[in-house]
């Protein structure tokens, strides 16, 4: 894949700085502060994604890990949420303990970096369902637009006044392998990263289509928090990024079928006028453990779900990832 050199320009045209790459520091008086890195990954096809999250709650002195790869039908799962905080290294944010390795490097910071992982899964689809597989990545990861952000110190569920408080999310282009089921595999393909630092407000509601494609890609998001009107943001990228200035997201979803835990429409308007709507096609999905993050801890419907958005223009589909989190208590 031929990815354009990004420059440093661009990467920080929404305020965000190089030094934002690394750890930052937090309220020691704030349980819930969080800060993590992710990323989500796909080929052309979807047949073969995945998603990996690290992240850091500093007061609690804990990181929190995972690792989600689907091939074929296929996800092998890894979640780590108590590994102890003081054997990460920082701030080369890498761990090495107990059957478990992950590193983020970044050579060029908010432009390129090198992910790698290896572990132990376990199966939750496809014919070896239960079964323990060995799993891993190296990955070689490649921006392809700007590091959006909404504002520094003002993210709904991530303000601080005493601490820098922020996120940003960014388009990426990664190449690499893939190993799944102790079987390693060339990788190519594109998908987002993002990092976010400061209070975490987790009993909250939201909803997050993403999606990339060679000729352009976007971010979408929909956050209910009791009180205040909805929030909906994001940004689109096409030959420069711009903010989103109206996102609707109608959505049907099936709380028993985490494979395929919702259809619908997206529908996006940006601030410079264009307006693109799609249909979501689910390819596979799963959920995520967040009990332990909730106050009191309760089991929510976190999914996240590899997805085919199919543009009412009738162009090309994009390849993408919905992910929700929404209360299972009855309303």
């Amino acid at each position: 894949m031929k990815v354009p050199e990004l420059s440093l320009e661009e990467a920080t045209s929404f305020g965000i700085l190089p030094e934002d790459e690394g750890a930052h520091p937090y309220d020691p008086d704030v349980e819930w502060w969080n800060e993590s890195w992710f990323w989500d990954f796909f080929n052309a096809d979807g047949t073969v994604a995945g998603h990996c999250r690290i992240g850091m709650h500093p007061v609690q002195r804990r990181v929190w890990f995972w690792f989600f790869l689907y091939q074929n039908g296929e996800w092998i799962v890894l979640e780590e949420p108590r590994l102890p905080l003081g054997d990460l290294q920082l701030p080369r944010v890498a761990y090495r303990g107990w059957g478990l390795e992950f590193s983020w490097d970044p050579s060029q910071a908010l432009r390129k970096g090198r992910l790698r992982f290896h572990g132990f899964g376990r199966v939750v689809s496809g014919p070896r369902t239960g079964q323990i597989q060995e799993m891993g990545a190296d990955l070689e990861i490649s921006a392809i637009g700007a590091a959006h952000t909404t504002g520094r110190g003002d993210v709904a569920g991530h303000s601080s006044e005493g601490f820098d408080a922020c996120r940003f999310e960014q388009p990426i282009a990664l190449e690499g392998e893939l190993m799944a089921g102790g079987q390693t595999t060339s990788f190519e393909g594109r998908g987002e990263r993002d990092h976010s630092w400061g209070p975490r407000a987790w009993n909250m509601e939201w909803t997050v289509v993403v999606a990339n494609r060679e000729d352009m890609r976007f971010l979408c998001t929909d956050v209910r928090i009791p009180g205040i009107d909805p929030i909906k943001i994001g940004y689109f990228h096409k030959q420069g990024t711009e903010n989103l200035s109206d996102v609707n997201l109608d959505f049907e979803h099936d709380d028993d079928a985490p494979l395929s835990p919702v259809k619908g429409t997206v529908q996006i308007a940006t601030a410079g006028g264009e307006k693109l709507a799609f249909r979501l096609e689910v390819i596979s999905g799963t959920e995520i453990d967040l009990t332990h993050v909730l106050d009191p801890p309760r089991r929510p419907i976190y999914r996240r779900a590899l997805i085919r958005l199919h543009p009412e223009d009738g162009s090309d589909p994009m390849i993408g990832w919905y992910e929700s989190n929404r209360s299972a208590e009855p309303a």
